[in-house]
Order: structure tokens, then C-alpha cells, then sequence
């Protein structure tokens, strides 16, 4: 090969490799000196920001107005699905405040006749909490609950998504407030009489403040003692409930309903004369008691159910209905109760 040909030949390889080298350079520049776009995520979701939630205040306690010593008497007799921490602290401030807190067990002496046993416990009570029973009233103890309140004691119920026999849909729960007949379920037996009515699905906002979409935020629907003070209250996957009385509490137009998927504003705690219905158990819990303004609403509900006057020796007994075990777990003064579970 003559020297032309190999001169040629060598000053294209060294002109390959000159340009190469020069290329990654530059590109080593650019990075460098941060000149490379980086991609951009537009939706709003792959945001960091975005799935940040608030922080809810933990701090506070439960506290309430009150004179005298009361009884109230806790429903543990229908296969309540609550455990003790579930209201422990309900139980620690009622007694805290010197007022007595009972349970109502059963027939006891009066076997054939649970109304009767029920009658009796409630002649000796103030107030009485029924929270998640899983068996149905009979149609003699709803009539009990009712005289009970009728004479001027103070009632509250308390409970979540029931799966299926409460009663019926939220289109049809104000019908079923204003007169259905008892025996729809196993709470509605009880609460329809005294003019309130629970849905049977839970309640979800995809909007939610809280850790997750089922931990719903609420605010007060109306000015009354029973929400004063109350801004905010976090409930855990509550259900729907109305009256024919007031609105006490309500989700925001974001909350859907799980069965219908109906969307808007969802009454969840409400008042009928001296009842109160609240759409879940977990709020006074001993973790979430005092979250957000909870333990401001469990407090004005405390002083609701040791503020009536009931009349003496209401609801009476039947004649010929003997013997009578009375309320059990009788508590003055202290926050403590037998067992890991109120149920019996």
C-alpha cells in the first residue's frame, strides 16, 4: 500500500475519534451545568404534596357540666359488639364525675320475661346507652325503651354499618323515622319507636382529612347544646342516620354512600326529644376519644344523658312479674371495669 492511501486512511480515524470524544464532552457539560430538562408529572395524584394529610390533635379530654349523681345504665344484654375500651372513656367520665354506671345483663329472675328484667333495671336508671346489639329487641322491650323515654330519661344509640337488617335504604329512612312499625332489624326495633332510623352501609369521602378514605371528617349541622364547641369530629366508616327531630352532625357533599354510591351530605348524629342516635361506636373509643373535637362532642353528649328528669318508678314492671336480678357492675368514682369485654 503506498503512503497516500495510508495518510488518508489515518487522518479519518483520528478525525472518528477526535469527534467522539468531543461529543461526550459536551454532553458532560450539559449535564453539569444542569441544562437537561427533566419530565414533568402533571397529574396532581403522583404529587408528593398531594397525599399529605392533616395531623389531627390528640390532645384534650372529656369534660362536662352535671349536678347530682345519675345512673346510667349500659345495654350489654343483646350481644353488644362493643369491648370495654370501645367506652371506656364514657365510662371513666361519668364516674369521674360521680355519677353511676350499671349494665343491664339479662333476664336474670326474670327468665320468661326480658322486658320485664329490662323494666326493672330501667326504674333504677337515668339514662340509658344501647351500642351494637347483634340480637332484636322483642316488641315488649322496644315498649320499655320508649315509656323509659317517654318519662323523661335520656337515651342514646350508638352504631356502625349493620350489613343488612337495620332497615332500609336512605331513601327510605325518614318513612321508617316517622312511624314504621318495630321489628325491621335488630336496632330498628328499638329506635324506630322513638322516631329515628339507621342505614345499613357505611359511609366513605375520598376527600377525607383523616389516614384513610373510611376515616371521615363531620361537622356540626346545627347550633345546639349538643354541638357546642363541636368544629370537627372524625368518625371510622360511619352510616347514615336521620330522625324526626335534628340533624346534629353531617359529612361534607364529597362522602358517598358504599351500597348506593349516592354522594352529598349524610346526617350522622342526630336527636329525637330525648333520644340521641350517633352512626358509630368508635368515637369513643380510647383511641380516637380525643381526636379532633371528639371528646368536645362525647362530653355535650354526657351532659344530654345525666341532664333529664325522669319520673320515678318509670317504666313500670307487669303485674305477676316476679324476682328481678337487677343492674350489674355498678360504678361511683372509678374508671374501671370487670373483664376485657363488656358483653357478658
Amino acid at each position: 500500500m503506498s503512503a497516500g492511501p495510508l495518510r488518508s486512511r489515518l487522518a479519518l480515524f483520528v478525525t472518528v475519534v477526535l469527534l467522539t470524544v468531543a461529543a461526550v464532552t459536551a454532553a458532560g457539560v450539559v449535564t453539569d451545568q444542569g441544562q437537561t430538562a427533566k419530565p414533568t408529572v402533571d397529574q396532581p395524584h403522583f404529587q408528593p404534596n398531594a397525599t399529605a394529610v392533616d395531623e389531627l390533635d390528640q390532645s384534650g379530654e372529656i369534660e362536662f357540666s352535671s349536678t347530682g349523681s345519675k345512673t346510667v345504665l349500659i345495654d350489654v344484654a343483646h350481644g353488644n359488639g362493643v369491648s370495654e375500651a370501645d367506652l371506656q372513656p364514657v365510662v371513666s367520665a361519668l364516674t369521674a364525675a360521680g355519677h353511676t354506671v350499671t349494665y343491664h345483663e339479662g333476664a336474670g329472675q326474670f327468665a320468661d320475661s326480658p322486658d320485664a328484667a329490662l323494666r326493672s333495671d330501667l326504674q333504677d336508671a337515668d339514662a340509658f346507652i344501647v351500642a351494637e346489639p347483634t340480637q332484636r329487641y322483642t316488641a315488649g322491650e322496644a315498649d320499655a325503651v320508649t315509656e323509659f323515654a317517654d318519662a323523661g330519661g335520656r337515651v342514646m344509640f350508638a352504631a356502625g354499618p349493620s350489613g343488612g337488617d337495620v332497615s332500609t335504604a336512605v331513601g327510605d329512612l325518614l318513612g321508617d323515622a316517622s312511624g314504621a312499625e318495630p321489628g325491621q332489624g335488630e336496632f330498628a326495633a328499638v329506635t324506630s319507636p322513638l322516631g329515628i332510623a339507621y342505614d345499613t352501609g357505611s359511609l366513605y369521602d375520598m376527600n377525607s382529612v383523616g389516614s384513610n378514605y373510611r376515616t371521615i371528617d363531620v361537622t356540626s349541622a346545627s347550633e345546639t347544646a349538643l354541638t357546642d364547641g363541636v368544629d370537627r369530629v372524625v368518625l371510622d366508616s360511619p352510616t347514615a342516620v336521620v330522625s324526626d327531630g335534628e340533624t346534629l352532625l353531617t359529612t361534607s357533599e364529597t362522602a358517598e354512600h358504599e351500597e348506593s354510591r349516592h354522594s352529598g351530605e349524610f346526617g350522622v348524629a342526630v336527636r329525637s326529644d330525648n333520644a340521641v342516635a350517633v352512626g358509630d361506636t368508635g368515637f369513643m373509643s380510647s383511641e380516637t376519644a380525643t381526636i379532633a373535637d371528639n371528646e368536645v362532642f362525647i362530653g355535650n353528649l354526657l351532659e344530654f344523658l345525666v341532664g333529664g328528669e325522669k319520673t320515678p318508678g318509670e317504666p313500670s314492671v307487669p303485674d305477676g312479674a316476679t324476682g328481678g336480678q337487677g343492674a350489674a357492675g355498678g360504678q361511683t368514682g372509678t374508671g374501671q371495669t370487670d373483664g376485657t369485654m363488656i358483653t357478658p
